[in-house]
């Protein structure tokens, strides 16, 4: 009996397992582009023209630095003045 009840619910496992695998997952949805063709290729020639847009395929575009860097004794004095008795640093 007890062996019956262990095939019985592995039946229904495998059941209820391959019901789940026939529903994709996330729901495909169908792509519906607002450009046309020729909205995307003029959109690129003027990124290649402003040069925000490298040419070659494996270089990330430069990113200019801000400002100059802190040292961590500027740090701790603005953390020191902003909350003192939170980041007391001990």
């Amino acid at each position: 009996m007890n062996t019956k009840q262990i095939i019985a619910g592995l039946a229904i496992l495998a059941a209820a397992g391959s019901a789940l695998a026939d529903a994709p997952y996330p729901p495909e949805t169908p792509f519906v582009s607002a450009k046309s063709r020729a909205d995307v290729q003029a959109e690129l020639v003027q990124a290649q023209k402003d040069g925000s847009l490298t040419v070659a395929r494996n270089q990330y575009p430069v990113v200019a630095a801000v400002g100059q860097p802190e040292t961590r004794a500027d740090v701790v004095s603005q953390l020191d003045k902003a909350e003192p008795s939170v980041y007391s640093g001990n």
